[in-house]
């Protein structure tokens, strides 16, 4: 029957969008912090430079950067792969507009083969949703599909074939 669920996920069908995955990824601040510690080029390795600029004036940038990682793993659990199907900072947790208390809730990125893969499961849209707390930060992504003609989005619809 269309629409209906299925392994988990809805499927989309006749051009109806639905959800392609759902991730969820929990990380332990502390320990989060030490390895940052522990190896000074690791967070050049994980993060873009939007990422790091991003959570450099914030009294804590470890918690921030503990969310983001966060999210890029729960992208991948939506996207139905695992680690290292692609480098982490193929997924980017950027924030639109306004600086401080006005900047805007935060969308992903894709670039290279994770906007492939997306790309490959018809997705078409990104909801994301990030919370922490100086013990634990914790990102929850939604990848939601469209008709085989729609193409990534930057967290939401974008111009391509049939589309304005």
């Amino acid at each position: 029957m269309p629409g209906h669920a299925v392994g988990g996920s809805l499927a989309a069908m006749d051009g109806i969008a639905g959800v392609v995955g759902v991730g969820v990824d929990a990380v332990d601040v502390d320990r989060f912090r030490l390895a940052l510690r522990r190896r000074p080029r690791l967070a050049d390795r994980l993060f873009t430079d939007g990422e790091r600029a991003d959570v450099a004036a914030s009294g804590d940038p470890a918690e921030r950067l503990a969310a983001r990682f966060a999210a890029k793993e729960a992208t991948m659990k939506a996207l139905g792969s695992g680690i290292g199907s692609f480098p982490l900072k193929d997924v980017e947790v950027v924030r639109a507009g306004g600086t401080g208390p006005t900047r805007s809730a935060p969308s992903l990125r894709l670039s290279a083969a994770a906007a492939q893969l997306a790309s490959d499961r018809q997705v078409t849209r990104w909801h994301l949703s990030l919370t922490h707390t100086s013990q634990v930060a914790i990102a929850m992504v939604v990848a939601e599909g469209g008709p085989a003609d729609a193409a990534v989005a930057e967290g939401g619809p974008v111009a391509g074939p049939g589309r304005t």
